[in-house]
């Protein structure tokens, strides 16, 4: 969801009328807190997942960027009959797990204790399904791409993506200092990490009107770039690319937020009263919300991409720079390791006899502190060369 992104470009372009003065002014206004509602959600038919968040603008100078609205209850009605009641599921976030028919358009009535607001009739679009995902190594990054065909009916596309990827860190974690003994031992199998993960979600706005090609065909259009030296990369990564229709008004809402996120600081920036919305304060019709609700059905689409497909790939971790090994002897076990700051990586043996470990800092030996050792649960097992 994009709620929060919505709530910071508003702020921002606020911030750019009152920045492009050519001389310096501060008006008392910019301290106002006008509370505008701001709205986002998509109302999932044929399947379970509608998702809507709900935030209110802030002061421009406020160091509060996002303050979701949580006294608030959400309810989708069918314009035929029926109604469903969202469950609220985080600070401003709220799903609903049913499964709402395809056959009727629908109303979004939200309700919170200053007013009511309610939504134009959302007609939902169905996406087509023949989206299809690529890969292009380029100079200096991979650019990640979607590929599909519009429709009589689907004309306009948004897209979102979730990121997760392997990584391991510089050294292993095959020994650990025992302080009972002051002995270094095996670290026991089931305790070894030797790959890590992390995830993102995307932030961006991704929008395509198929009406600019021809016979609305949208090929390879660019979903994700990752530059060269990234970790995502490294080892293995997955993205899930989800692909939703949108109507004309949805497009021409999420293009001007799309314009405003990627040329903040212009001064030809339209103003926030330009951008529109599919809800109305039916209390105070004076009052402006933000944003937009659209519905329709989400068609996903996963790709997996292995370092050794890029042929040689660096990793450049910041975190991972100075990691570097340093002996550690015998007499010095206790004092070294004994905090668990630094840990033995490899031994230093005559025959049998160990006397001494080249040994570095837990966060170059423990990706954990980074990430999650536990694998995603759609993460499929593959094989390294």
């Amino acid at each position: 969801m994009k709620g929060f992104l919505v709530g910071a470009v508003i702020t921002a372009m606020i911030s750019i009328c009152i920045a492009s003065c050519r001389e310096p002014f501060d008006p008392p206004v910019t301290e106002i807190d006008f509370q505008l509602l701001v709205v986002e959600g998509y109302i999932e038919v044929g399947a379970a997942g509608s998702k809507l968040s709900l935030s209110r603008t802030t002061p421009i100078y406020s160091d509060v960027r996002y303050s979701p609205v949580i006294d608030a209850a959400v309810v989708v009605e069918g314009i035929d009959s029926g109604k469903w009641n969202f469950v609220q599921s985080g600070p401003g976030e709220f799903t609903l797990d049913e499964v709402l028919p395809e056959s009727q358009h629908y109303r979004v009535r939200i309700t919170t204790p200053r007013s009511e607001y309610l939504s134009a009739e959302i007609v939902p679009i169905p996406t087509p399904d023949d989206l299809t995902l690529g890969y292009e190594r380029m100079d200096g990054f991979v650019s990640i791409y979607a590929s599909t065909t519009g429709t009589e009916s689907a004309r306009y596309f948004i897209w979102e993506y979730e990121e997760d990827w392997e990584f391991r860190s510089p050294f292993p974690n095959f020994y650990y200092y025992d302080e009972a003994t002051r002995m270094v031992q095996s670290t026991p199998f089931e305790d070894i990490v030797t790959k890590c993960y992390q995830s993102e979600t995307s932030t961006r706005i991704i929008l395509e009107s198929a009406e600019r090609f021809q016979g609305n065909r949208i090929s390879r259009k660019e979903i994700q770039r990752i530059d060269s030296l990234s970790e995502k990369l490294g080892q293995r990564y997955s993205i899930l690319v989800k692909q939703r229709s949108i109507d004309r008004d949805a497009f021409i809402f999420w293009e001007g937020m799309r314009k405003n996120s990627d040329d903040i600081g212009g001064i030809f920036s339209p103003l926030p009263s330009n951008i529109g919305s599919n809800v109305t304060n039916i209390t105070n019709p004076d009052e402006t919300v933000i944003g937009f609700i659209s519905g329709g059905k989400t068609i996903e689409k996963r790709m997996y991409i292995d370092s050794r497909e890029l042929g040689p790939w660096r990793v450049a971790i910041s975190e991972y720079q100075n990691c570097s090994l340093d002996t550690v002897t015998t007499d010095l076990y206790h004092e070294r390791f004994a905090l668990n700051t630094d840990v033995p990586v490899i031994p230093i043996c005559e025959g049998p006899v160990c006397y001494a470990y080249l040994a570095s800092t837990i966060n170059c030996t423990d990706c954990r502190l980074r990430g999650t050792d536990e694998a995603p649960d759609f993460w499929e097992a593959y094989e390294i060369d």
